[in-house]
């Protein structure tokens, strides 16, 4: 169990990687191995999409397993190309100011090192994958480089957050090469809204710091509608889901994951009606259990 966050930060004090050499931790923290949420709600849309293909159980958990480890390390890359862009920033958020990045722990030298590594062994996974994939997955490096920008020009970044970690979906789609139909379309953008409602809920932990200093997110752009922009995005999405689910021929049990995925959104809604009682950082992190969850049910497709 993870310990209370010191500081007010989003670092933790002790963990697994207190095994570690004092001198490797920093590379921990880098690539945010010491928080497994965001990597997991990177891979989740691509598991529970694979599933729903063609594909026999034993060679889907084989290709499952590959997008495991891609996904760890391609959230890292992310991460670190993240945190070389708004180290400036994070210096004046107090959850942030401890980053190793913002704090001088690491050089940007250094920075592009461990970058270079992480996306090698993607590359390695990538590799594992038909052609197909290899094309569709690196065409999402556009959009990991600008979304650290996106910030910087739109009020809604969270939007191109969800346009690129929904990219696990047309991913997955390729790794078992099939053809492209309306059904993983309306897939990816039922998960480009969940991935905007959910990092709108993670955006609330800074929003009093991001507003004052101008850093633009949904969560400060609608501050006076939360709620509302919240349940909207999570009602497009389970709409979107349920339309998908029944384009691409699954079966009963991925519309019953469905509802209860309908219902666990509804509870983050409510959550967030009293973010004193219920932190939102709690509140985000529920979603790893949400996606798990259709993950799940989407195996059920190869009971025949």
């Amino acid at each position: 169990m993870n310990t209370p966050k010191i500081n007010n930060t989003d670092i933790l004090e002790n963990g697994w990687w207190n095994a570690l050499p004092k001198k490797y931790i920093k590379w921990v923290r880098l690539g945010r191995f010491d928080r497994p949420v965001g990597f997991w709600l990177l891979l989740l849309p691509g598991w529970w999409v694979l599933p729903l293909t063609s594909l026999r159980l034993l060679e889907c958990l084989k290709i499952m397993f590959i997008f495991l480890i891609g996904s760890i390390v391609m959230r890292a890359a992310g991460c670190t190309i993240n945190d070389l862009w708004d180290k400036d920033i994070d210096k004046k958020i107090t959850r942030t100011k401890n980053r190793p990045l913002a704090k001088g722990d690491i050089s940007n030298s250094q920075a592009f090192g461990f970058l270079s590594i992480m996306l090698l062994v993607g590359l390695i996974c990538l590799y594992q994958l038909n052609i197909k994939t290899w094309f569709v997955a690196i065409s999402a490096l556009p959009l990991i480089i600008i979304y650290p920008l996106a910030k910087r020009f739109t009020k809604w970044p969270q939007v191109v957050l969800g346009l690129t970690f929904s990219w696990a979906v047309p991913t997955a789609w390729a790794s078992a090469n099939e053809n492209w139909n309306l059904g993983i379309l309306i897939m990816y953008f039922a998960t480009v809204f969940w991935i905007i409602g959910y990092d709108t809920i993670y955006g609330c932990q800074d929003k009093n710091e991001d507003e004052k200093i101008g850093v633009k997110n949904s969560a400060v752009s609608a501050k006076n509608f939360l709620g509302t922009f919240v349940s909207f995005s999570y009602l497009i999405s389970f709409i979107l889901l349920i339309l998908s689910g029944y384009l691409l021929q699954a079966n009963f049990f991925w519309f019953i994951g469905v509802i209860l995925c309908g219902a666990h959104f509804f509870s983050q809604v409510i959550k967030l009606q009293d973010l004193n009682k219920n932190h939102p950082l709690n509140i985000f992190r529920s979603n790893v259990h949400l996606g798990l969850m259709l993950t799940i049910f989407s195996l059920f497709n190869h009971i025949n």
